[in-house]
């Protein structure tokens, strides 16, 4: 290593050790964890670390290296030197950097904790993102399609903000830890508002738990845990995304929360109707927090919030179905012990703290008998509650007092929405049938944009998948980049147009 930078640059060692005099620390890192495959490196490794490092990269070809200069010094040696290695990056960029290294098992080494957290957070972020729209959001937008047109059923959730002001609320997760808490649930009867929703249902409802509402947000609910449960009359609070089955399986009062900015296209779609977007945070447990704190119950305590895997499993005993998704995050509960917790999890924990530290005036308790500390919030168990006081009654009440959806608000969007597939499609076929016939023809572009399809969704959609289908490996193959790349926004777009076009049963 030492002999190739010389090579290079004959006046490099004498540099590195007048950048270590001007202050930039020369660390002596550790070599990365077997697993790793993304490091970020804060700062710079001794001579000798360099040349382990490496040989680190050479040793896997999927292995990538981040250096993050500490210093202004740094920055400036790294960018005139030849530190020059194609999968090695320099710079803070973080977020781009995030997204060159998809869901694999990252380190870092010389940062500080806040510096490691605020990047988890950015990776979490940007995978999380990527799970969203990996199926083009074609999923989520039918669901949000069909249930508006079944929105007369519906009625404003929102309405019923601020109707039970010092009603406490218990928030049921389905973790593991759940079932210690179903003799306690049983005892809560009218005293509080209970919350159930997605996999603590089947639990729930096999203990006879009378719960209050449910919350659904999912989009793709697996069927064997969201329709083997007894609360189909119960009033329902949900966001137009949830999965149309579910909504439509459901025969007692739907309350639409709107919302909730993921996609811009809902966005446009719904703009008429004036809905509340309401912040669901990261799953059902997340989105009933929200909820209850807009109803102003107070105090609200957490049960089976354990928001971690154990040698229990996931969810708790009786929820039927396999989770298979990966756990690759490693932590220690709140009683020391090492447990391992998925992306969502993690998130879900950082937004109910960081919700609780902007509503102070709202008291939350964690009831959980297990799993990860939530930071700033006491634990406590089920108390005894208050006298009785008819919320059911209450309840019923303020649902006849909302007010209903009106779908004819945006009828005239959807057909609008339908034209417009028909152009963009029309638009790109031409495009591509120029090309095929080798003709001087270029993509209409300024037409494209006229169209609210290709603002509202291919654009956001391609600015996530472009970074899957146009990667550094994937653009070094090409023979001609900027016509290949092009080309494949261009088939990109296509695709997803005709994935919609059979959506909605049109003609192209």
């Amino acid at each position: 290593m030492k002999q190739t930078f010389e090579k290079k640059n004959s006046l490099l060692p004498f540099e590195l050790l007048t950048c270590e005099k001007d202050g930039v620390n020369l660390s002596d890192f550790p070599l990365p964890k077997t697993e790793t495959i993304a490091l970020y490196v804060v700062g710079l490794g001794k001579e000798s670390w360099q040349e382990k490092i490496f040989k680190w990269l050479e040793e896997d070809q999927r292995r990538k290296l981040y250096l993050i200069p500490d210093t202004p010094a740094l920055l400036s040696f790294l960018k005139t030197e030849l530190f020059d290695h194609p999968r090695m990056k320099i710079g803070g960029h973080v977020t781009s950097f995030a997204w060159d290294h998809l869901y694999d098992p990252w380190e870092l080494m010389g940062g500080r904790p806040e510096i490691e957290e605020k990047l988890a957070d950015t990776i979490l972020g940007v995978e999380l993102t990527v799970s969203l729209y990996r199926d083009f959001g074609v999923p989520q937008l039918s669901n949000i399609i069909a249930n508006l047109q079944k929105e007369k059923e519906a009625q404003k959730g929102e309405a019923l903000a601020g109707k039970f002001q010092g009603v406490p609320a218990v928030i049921c997760g389905a973790g593991p830890s759940l079932e210690k808490s179903l003799n306690g649930l049983k005892e809560v009867g009218d005293r509080a508002l209970i919350f159930g929703g997605g996999s603590a249902l089947g639990p729930l409802a096999r203990a006879s738990i009378p719960i209050h509402f449910l919350v659904a947000i999912d989009p793709e609910p697996p069927a064997e845990r969201f329709f083997r449960q007894t609360y189909f009359e119960t009033p329902l609070f949900y966001q137009n995304q949830v999965a149309k089955a579910l909504l439509y399986a459901h025969q007692g009062p739907k309350l639409c929360m709107g919302e909730s900015g993921s996609f811009p296209l809902e966005q446009w779609l719904t703009e008429d109707l004036h809905l509340l977007r309401s912040d669901a945070g990261w799953n059902v447990s997340t989105f009933a927090t929200y909820i209850a704190t807009l109803l102003g119950c107070n105090p609200i305590y957490f049960v089976g919030m354990d928001l971690s895997v154990s040698k229990e499993g996931s969810y708790a005993p009786g929820v039927e179905g396999i989770d298979e998704r990966k756990n690759p995050i490693y932590l220690t509960d709140r009683f020391g012990n090492e447990v391992t917790t998925r992306p969502d999890f993690l998130m879900a924990k950082k937004w109910i703290e960081e919700f609780a530290e902007h509503h102070l005036e709202t008291d939350f308790i964690n009831a959980t008998a297990q799993g990860l500390e939530l930071k700033g919030i006491p634990y406590g168990d089920l108390k005894s509650f208050p006298h009785p006081s008819d919320l059911s009654s209450k309840i019923h009440q303020a649902i006849l007092q909302a007010p209903s959806l009106e779908m004819d608000l945006i009828k005239e969007n959807l057909q609008l929405l339908d034209q417009s597939l028909i152009n963009t499609a029309a638009i790109i076929k031409e495009y591509l049938e120029g090309l095929s016939e080798k003709k001087n023809t270029t993509l209409h572009e300024c037409e494209l944009d006229e169209e609210i399809f290709y603002q509202s969704h291919l654009l956001p959609t391609w600015e996530v998948w472009k970074y899957l289908l146009q990667n550094d490996t994937v653009i070094a193959e090409m023979e001609n980049p900027e016509l290949e790349k092009k080309l494949q926004q261009i088939l990109f777009y296509q695709e997803l147009t005709e994935k919609f076009c059979h959506e909605r049963k049109l003609s192209i």
